[in-house]
């Protein structure tokens, strides 16, 4: 398995990209909220028509707390939910408190192959075969760097 980071914040037109290549190669997605935070409930309404799966733990991608249990919100991958996140972000690290959840993870086959951890800044593919590194690669403007 490969990983790659993204070394620089996609915005704009490069975060719409990544975001519809998630999508389209993606069968669902999860986005995270922790109970001591805040976030935008009308935007968490919108998505609420494509949640497949509502659940409380301690580990996420990337993540493991200490405090309470964060919330995480399993989606469908589809047009909507797709037009849906890149409507209400510019920027992939646009995805935290207080407006929206945080830590957009994308699988496919129950493999994670996109996460982010929003505060942290940190986002990255792991890569199991050519074909989904061609897709990554496909992203234009996209800054990313393979972990050694």
């Amino acid at each position: 398995m490969e990983c790659w980071d993204i070394t620089e914040n996609p915005t704009d037109e490069i975060y719409r990209k990544l975001i519809h290549v998630l999508c389209e190669h993606s069968d669902t997605f999860y986005f995270v909220t922790r109970k001591e935070l805040t976030y935008n409930q009308d935007i968490l309404e919108q998505f609420k028509p494509h949640t497949l799966e509502v659940y409380q733990t301690k580990e996420w991608a990337n993540t493991t707390t200490k405090g309470p249990a964060a919330t995480v919100f399993v989606m469908e991958s589809n047009e909507i939910t797709c037009r849906l996140l890149k409507h209400h972000a510019n920027t992939l690290y646009d995805w935290v408190a207080p407006k929206l959840p945080e830590d957009l993870t994308f699988k496919k086959n129950n493999f994670a192959w996109f996460s982010c951890t929003t505060h942290e800044e940190y986002s990255g593919f792991s890569i199991r075969s050519n074909y989904y590194k061609e897709i990554m690669c496909t992203i234009e403007g996209l800054k990313i760097q393979q972990v050694e």
